[in-house]
């Protein structure tokens, strides 16, 4: 993590959360030590107009960290076209645009991405949405930490490519842990090897 540029805080989480999931912690809060919050007013009986000055203290974060890797893609899923000619970040930039305009004051607007969305989302909002580019804080960047093997925990070292069809996949001690797409082709590999 040191040599991938992390932050020594963000290490130091890794860390404890790493000694949290040997020491056999699941992280998981049994029902029964949790009841119901009393006393909840129902949307149904909300009464009197909403107080809009709050927006001038919300941020609109929006998750935006994961490659379509998966789904054979090489960027953000986020840049899929949904609907017309729009992608998700096209929805996602004209929600932001209209509800300052709706509101009249500059609601602030931020990407959580990760290094392997960053650059592309970062290109899109230039070329598109200029006006949201130029905002200082409009990306927060996840960190990275190394994948683990979910029987053995160790770090799973090899992260290698599929020729067929683009997806990445991990490859620890001679066997595909992890891809969904061109498994014969997957087979014939681990038959070579071993």
């Amino acid at each position: 993590m040191e040599a991938e540029g992390i932050a020594t805080s963000a290490i130091s989480a890794f860390e404890s959360t790493f000694q949290s999931l040997v020491s056999g912690n699941t992280g998981l809060i049994p029902e029964s030590t949790i009841s119901p919050a009393p006393d909840l007013v129902e949307s149904e009986n909300f009464t009197g107009d909403a107080d809009t000055s709050y927006l001038s203290k919300t941020v609109v974060l929006k998750l935006n960290g994961g490659l379509g890797t998966g789904m054979g893609l090489d960027k953000a899923k986020s840049l899929l076209t949904v609907k017309g000619n729009d992608t998700f970040l096209d929805l996602t930039a004209k929600q932001i645009i209209e509800m300052r305009k709706e509101f009249g004051m500059k609601v602030k607007f931020m990407l959580m991405n990760s290094f392997s969305t960053s650059e592309d989302t970062l290109n899109f909002f230039k070329e598109n949405y200029p006006e949201l580019a130029a905002e200082d804080g409009l990306e927060m960047m996840q960190n990275k930490v190394p994948k683990l093997d979910a029987e053995t925990l160790e770090v799973c070292v090899l992260i290698l490519r599929c020729v067929l069809c683009a997806s990445f996949f991990i490859y620890l001690n001679r066997i595909v842990v992890s891809h969904d797409i061109c498994l014969v082709v997957f087979y014939e590999l681990n038959k070579q090897i071993k």
